[in-house]
């Protein structure tokens, strides 16, 4: 074992004074290994949601807990669940899916607000949050709050009531989470007040770079963010650590083999692993 990864790391003799690691018929046989991987990876999610998780690590009772408490922080009176407007945010999430767009609006013209009607919510004001690729809860209102016009809405003084849904499932054949929030403030209000009907949806959609969650999941399930980067992690790793033993080496010996491509080829490779480890991605609308 000691002498076979002798072979596979360190120039000499035997491996004609290069790694075996950087044999181009090596590196094509990892390349594959990856891209398996990350297939398995992708099938594994979609036929086993509940272990590799997804919707596991998000619940709507979360996502209306932490919206409440950005409420509090603003002196705002908590909102109320209402099961009415979670079920239009239900079928808003179920739409998206069936359908297969991103989007307030769907390809055939039906609005959020259509959402709000078919389940038979009336409405003063009203308002629309969407979010997918996200894994924890924090994230969500983390990349809310950081948008003005979804801000606007988990901030709206005008609201009253909240739905919420949570939904697993595949658009333009990519596994993810939609999260739909559904705001209003129905007709018949208490506070008597005589606001406008009106509806305001967030307008744009934001790419939001998000850092590690503190929220920890009650089912712990994996999550695949992390397998995918401990994966890229040890190929680009192994590769990244051959070059850097066969240039210090090279350098040791006094030979003429190191190459101003060497060294590109470490800082691109340690430039795309650094992205990979402190990248993480979630889409708000």
């Amino acid at each position: 074992m000691k002498t076979l990864l002798s072979i596979l790391f360190v120039p000499q003799e035997k491996n004609n004074h290069k790694a075996k690691i950087l044999n181009p018929f090596v590196l094509a046989l990892l390349v594959l290994f990856y891209i398996a991987s990350q297939q398995f990876l992708n099938i594994y999610a979609l036929a086993r949601p509940g272990v590799l998780g997804y919707s596991s690590l998000i619940t709507p009772e979360a996502i209306v807990s932490l919206t409440n408490q950005k409420r509090a922080e603003k002196n705002l009176p908590p909102l109320k669940i209402n099961q009415t407007l979670s079920e239009s945010a239900q079928r808003k999430a179920g739409d998206m899916f069936a359908f297969d767009y991103w989007a307030h609006n769907s390809p055939s013209g039906r609005t959020p607000w259509d959402f709000f009607s078919e389940v038979g919510y009336e409405y003063k004001v009203a308002g629309e949050n969407l979010a997918k690729d996200f894994y924890d809860n924090e994230s969500v209102l983390r990349a809310w709050m950081k948008s003005p016009s979804h801000r606007e809405n988990v901030l709206g003084e005008r609201y009253q009531e909240i739905g919420v849904a949570v939904v697993n499932g595949t658009i333009n054949g990519m596994q993810t989470t939609l999260v739909v929030q559904h705001f209003a403030k129905p007709l018949i209000s208490t506070l008597g007040d005589s606001d406008l009907p009106q509806a305001t949806p967030a307008p744009q959609e934001q790419v939001i770079t998000e850092e590690t969650s503190l929220t920890k999941p009650v089912s712990n399930p994996i999550n695949p963010l992390l397998v995918s980067k401990i994966i890229t992690s040890f190929f680009f790793g192994l590769v990244i650590g051959a070059l850097i033993l066969d240039a210090y080496l090279v350098l040791k010996k006094k030979a003429h083999r190191l190459s101003a491509s060497n060294v590109s080829q470490v800082t691109f490779l340690f430039v795309i692993l650094l992205l990979v480890i402190f990248n993480r991605q979630g889409r708000i609308f």
